[in-house]
């Protein structure tokens, strides 16, 4: 390519992209403008405002029933506990009351009771 095909070129692509920055910034300006506008609308704010509490309660409500849902596991958890099957609520293999069934072959090594 000659110099003054190189020079051309550069100059087309420089005034293109002078060209097209400022187009874009004048629609980007315009653009918002009009969401300004649009948010700013009192239908629009209530709207957003409606949302906004409805997505509160949803969030409080989901926690509500995560902590719901974990006190039944720990409850279940403190239940099987209480029924001696080796397992206590602190999560201890049951070994100190198991010990004698455990010399004899009765409870498994685990803390289980052997399969039948």
């Amino acid at each position: 390519m000659k110099a003054g095909t190189k020079l051309t070129l550069v100059a087309g692509l420089g005034a293109g992209y002078v060209l097209g920055t400022r187009a874009g910034r004048e629609q980007y300006d315009k653009i918002v403008a009009a969401v300004r506008k649009v948010s700013e609308a009192p239908a629009v704010r209530q709207t957003a405002n409606v949302i906004q509490v409805q997505a509160f309660e949803i969030t409080r409500n989901t926690a509500a029933k995560g902590r719901e849902a974990v006190g039944h596991v720990v409850e279940s958890v403190r239940h099987r506990g209480d029924h001696g099957d080796g397992e206590g609520a602190d999560g201890a293999d049951g070994a100190g009351g198991d010990s004698a069934a455990r010399a004899n072959g009765v409870v498994g090594s685990s803390g289980s009771k052997p399969r039948s």
